[in-house]
């Protein structure tokens, strides 16, 4: 009997061209995929893939069964989709991609109510830069993604919300003392900033330089590929930075931390919500896309009440 998850692990080799990148996105351990690839071989009595130029690729039997595999697994989901209008209650995994700045608030409360509402499906995510994640839809590998951009052309893709960047320091910091500072005073301090792939910090650079900042000559001590990481050296004491409003709400309300404006200064970008564009989308995506914008509308409206009070 062929095992469903064994396509699948198969197809994602085949789609990332790597048993280490493939175990990294299903949840794996390398030694189990090559363990089922190896199962699989032995059922077709046949090599799957080949070394070529450092890369796994597919043998010609591998080319046959790849196609026949990708038919399978698209036949599998429309007929999961279909028990799950029949029985609303069913179980099968949403593998989701999430930026990495979204990973570290919004998104997870999210992800916990989406499961409590459809307990018996299990949740992949993966949390990586918005390439990575058009990577891994134009793959197949994952269902759908909440990225930083705005995506390539060959995705599908739904606005979701608006997120503000903003520069910020420590109580003690003289920055925030005075509350308003010019774009040049951004020298004479020290500075933390997420690496450079990362989308906060292009967005920022770019808005940093339409005002006449020379980037290069800024004083950046640390980089870092996490935002909560930088959020908790400044309330140590240490420089500013630049960070998602969102993700410094709580420290902000608490004085841990405080925003400094800076004359002229407004960087922010949209987070979206995309599908790949070449396969239809499964149930479980588009529940969970029809679920992120009920809360992005559920926002609005507690926005508009909040001003009419």
């Amino acid at each position: 009997m062929i095992d469903i998850t064994k396509l699948k692990t198969f197809v994602a080799v085949a789609d990332l061209g790597s048993f280490s990148r493939a175990s990294e996105i299903l949840y794996i351990t390398q030694p189990a995929v090559t363990q089922q690839i190896k199962s699989l071989e032995r059922m077709v009595g046949a090599k799957l893939f080949q070394r070529q130029g450092g890369r796994i690729v597919l043998t010609e039997e591998g080319k046959r069964i790849y196609e026949l595999a990708k038919a399978l697994l698209k036949d599998y989901e429309n007929l999961v989709e279909e028990m799950a209008k029949i029985k609303k209650d069913f179980k099968d995994s949403l593998f989701v991609g999430i930026s990495t700045t979204l990973s570290e608030y919004k998104v997870p409360e999210l992800l916990v109510e989406f499961h409590s509402q459809m307990p018996g499906i299990y949740i992949r995510a993966f949390v990586e830069n918005s390439q990575q994640i058009e990577e891994g839809l134009s793959s197949g590998i994952l269902n759908i993604g909440i990225i930083e951009r705005e995506p390539s052309e060959k995705f599908r893709a739904i606005r979701w919300f608006y997120d503000e960047i903003i520069f910020f320091t420590h109580p003690s910091h003289p920055f925030a003392k005075e509350g308003e500072i010019e774009p040049e005073d951004l020298y004479s301090t020290e500075l933390i900033f997420r690496e450079v792939s990362s989308g906060t910090r292009k967005v920022v650079k770019e808005e940093l330089e339409r005002l006449g900042v020379f980037f290069e000559k800024l004083n950046i001590k640390i980089e870092i590929n996490c935002g909560r990481s930088i959020l908790n050296m400044v309330k140590c004491g240490y420089g500013c930075s630049f960070l998602s409003k969102g993700l410094l709400e709580k420290d902000l309300q608490e004085g841990n931390v405080v925003e400094v404006k800076i004359r002229g200064f407004n960087a922010g970008r949209w987070y979206y919500i995309v599908f790949p564009d070449d396969s239809k989308t499964t149930f479980l995506a588009n529940s969970f896309a029809k679920f992120l914008l009920s809360k992005t509308q559920e926002n609005i409206i507690k926005d508009e009440e909040r001003v009419n009070l």
